[in-house]
This record gives C-alpha cells, sequence and structure tokens, in this order.
C-alpha cells in the first residue's frame, strides 16, 4: 500500500525488511509457525512502529509462511501503527467487544496439527492477565512456547546505522552531564539538576528517554542509581549520585558518575577510588571473542583486593532500543555469563559500591561499543572530575 509516512521507520526500508525476513528464517529454523510480538522494542526494531501506548494489549503476529504481519490494537494506536510500511492488515479490538484480542490473536494463527506458536514472554507488556487470556484461548488449538530470545539476541549486535545512533546518544549523553555538572554547588536540589539534565540532552536532538536520570545525595545514594530526584538539597562532603540514559531514535547510550562538593570523608574516598580503578581493569577483558564474564572477574577481583566487593552481582549489561520502563537489554556482565564479547554489542558497564555503615555509596560506569578490534568508550569516566 502507498502512502505518506508522518513517522517514518528509522532506518532504510531495505534495513528493516532484511530484519523480518530474519526473523523468519529463525522461526522456521525453530519449527514455529510464527511469532506473536508484544515488546514494544521488537516492534520498533522490525517495523519502526514507536509509541507509547503499549500498557493495554497489542500484539503484531508474524506468520513464519512468509505471509503479511497481522497487528492487534487500540483505535488510537491503529493510525500510528499503519505508518509502518510492513504491515497493511490492523485489527482494532474495542473494550465493549465479545470477542477478546487474546481470542483474535489466537484466531490468526493456523490451529490444530502441532502448530507451535513463539511468544515474547519476558516482556513489561505482556501483562500476567493477557497471558492468562492466551492460554486459554489457545487450550487444544496451538501450542504457545516462550521465543523471547528469538529478536533480542537480533538486537544484541548493533549494525553501522544502529551504531551510529548509539553514537550519538553519548554525544547527547555528553551536553546532560556538562549541563548538571555546571549546576553542582553547595544547596543544589537534586531536581534542579534532572531539570538541567534532561533539558540539555533534549535541546540537544535526544529522543524521549526510558527513564529519568536517577539522581540522589547523601543517604539516598543508597538506593543505588534505582531511586528519583527529589526536592533534597546538596550538602558539601557528600556523595552524589547521577546516572543518565540519553537516546538518540530509542538507542541508548547509559553513564554514571559521583561527585563531591569539597571534601569527601575518607570512607567515601576510598569507596570512589576502588570503583574507579575496578572500572578500569575490566577493559583489559574487553574484546570480541573474550567473555563478559572475564570482564567480572577482572572487576570483581580489583574490588576484592581493596576489600570491596559485588560478588553475585553484575557489573553491567546491555543497552539498545528501549522504552520506559527500560533501557535493558538481555545480555549482562557477570562472573556467570560466559557469552563471548561480539563487535557491535553494546554496554552500560559500571561498578558500584555501598558502605551501608556510613550510608554512603558510589557508581562510576559509561557507555561501550565492542568493535572488531577491542572496544570504544563512548563517554570514558573521569575520576579526577569527581570534586567539585
Amino acid at each position: 500500500m502507498s502512502r505518506e509516512l508522518w513517522n517514518p521507520p528509522p532506518f532504510g526500508l531495505d534495513v528493516h525488511r532484511a530484519r523480518i525476513d530474519r526473523a523468519i528464517g529463525d522461526c522456521a529454523e525453530r519449527g514455529l509457525a510464527g511469532l506473536l510480538l508484544f515488546s514494544q522494542e521488537s516492534l520498533f526494531y522490525l517495523f519502526g512502529y514507536d509509541q507509547i501506548g503499549y500498557w493495554v494489549f497489542q500484539a503484531v503476529y508474524l506468520p513464519a509462511d512468509g505471509g503479511s504481519p497481522v497487528a492487534i490494537c487500540r483505535a488510537p494506536d491503529a493510525f500510528s501503527i499503519e505508518q509502518s510500511p510492513f504491515i497493511d492488515d490492523v485489527r482494532v479490538w474495542t473494550d465493549d467487544q465479545a470477542e477478546s484480542p487474546a481470542e483474535m490473536a489466537i484466531g490468526l494463527m493456523g490451529t490444530g496439527g502441532g502448530t507451535k506458536v513463539g511468544v515474547e514472554l519476558r516482556s513489561h507488556s505482556l501483562l500476567a492477565r493477557y497471558w492468562s487470556e492466551l492460554s486459554e484461548a489457545a487450550a487444544g488449538k496451538v501450542e504457545l512456547v516462550d521465543a523471547s530470545d528469538v529478536i533480542a539476541s537480533r538486537r544484541a549486535i548493533k549494525d553501522e546505522g544502529e551504531i551510529e545512533k548509539f553514537r550519538l546518544a553519548a554525544r547527547h549523553l555528553r551536553r546532560s552531564y556538562e549541563a548538571a555538572e555546571a549546576m553542582i554547588e553547595p544547596g543544589v536540589r537534586e531536581c534542579d539538576l534532572l531539570g538541567a539534565s534532561m533539558d540539555a540532552m533534549y535541546r540537544d536532538g535526544a529522543s524521549p528517554t526510558a527513564i529519568h536520570p536517577p539522581i540522589a545525595s547523601g543517604p539516598r545514594t543508597m538506593s543505588q542509581t534505582h531511586g528519583s530526584a527529589t526536592e533534597r538539597a546538596v550538602m558539601p562532603g557528600e556523595p552524589l549520585v547521577i546516572e543518565i540514559g540519553a537516546a538518540a531514535s530509542r538507542y541508548h547510550a547509559v553513564a554514571a558518575r559521583t561527585y563531591v562538593i569539597g571534601e569527601p570523608s575518607k570512607p567515601l574516598a576510598d569507596m570512589h577510588e576502588a570503583a574507579s580503578v575496578a572500572l578500569e581493569s575490566g577493559f583489559e577483558a574487553m574484546a570480541p571473542g573474550r567473555s563478559l564474564a572475564d570482564v567480572a572477574r577482572l572487576a570483581q577481583g580489583e574490588l576484592s583486593e581493596r576489600g570491596f566487593s559485588r560478588a553475585g552481582r553484575h557489573v553491567g549489561y546491555g543497552t539498545g532500543i528501549g522504552f520506559p520502563p527500560t533501557w535493558l537489554e538481555e545480555g549482562r556482565i557477570k562472573v556467570s555469563d560466559e557469552t563471548p564479547a561480539q563487535p557491535g554489542m553494546t554496554f552500560f558497564y559500571f561498578i558500584g559500591i555501598s558502605d551501608p555503615e556510613h550510608e554512603t555509596c558510589a557508581y562510576v560506569g559509561e557507555p561501550v561499543l565492542i568493535t572488531e578490534t577491542g572496544y570504544e568508550r563512548l563517554l570514558p569516566y573521569e575520576a579526577g572530575k569527581w570534586r567539585c
């Protein structure tokens, strides 16, 4: 169907078509009749569909026989999804109809004869309620299996176009930190820093970020970057942790920095130094073919030598396309993950240490790209800048 697109896909049509074809091939290799897609990240990756109404039932069924994808959504989202050049069949469900959207979805699939369909179970968009309705509607007709990794595994390796988005996101990230750092002084409120960081990234052309920057000071840093900014004023000598994820066409670059106004306490200074040195140590193992576990072991070993520990916890994760509530991808930099690094992987690599006795925490981290020969640091953490 020929139509003028007011919200075209982020990459060339040939790029998206190739992604769809690979997904169809992956389904066929697994013996799947098709794939029921719920993840907004996957819908954006494949079809260029960008919207935020995925808290209600919406899905795209991608048949493995090469047939046309079919979307099921609410009326407010139909016009947006019709913007995709790859989806011509959009079925709208309403609040008062007798047939549930789950029944509509099952009706798209061939039934009987051992029909097996993959579903993205690891998706924030697939509520437990919807999964229950799908399972009930599929009983005796279709076997639904977890196929969450079909698109997620493809998304983990970025092509050149995606890498350029990642680099652009890192530029927005730099602008955001520069704006926040310019405001750090005694008495500045966490929310003031939040406003400055977000204003700067969006003025620089960033797309909406999946998460507002977590910002915390003093004892609030014990939230370990899972706390939102408040009206609390930052005082001299206490830690200030700012984690920012900036996005370009939904591709996220993420960093974490710790600051102190004036002279830090010895426990805080020791903690920050340990985190900074441990972060640097892990880069020795960042190269294609080396496992993510190798990076984690080096970082964890350095922390241990300095009397600190993140035992049992990861020191990084994959980032890429992100919609609320997360910018995380599947990969984890942790001791138990022997996945080999590959060119095109993008990570938020970080070290975080907390000290409950002194109610302080330090986090340092940066966005990293795995290249053909090693790695690229897109916004290197500068330990010498932490004193303001």
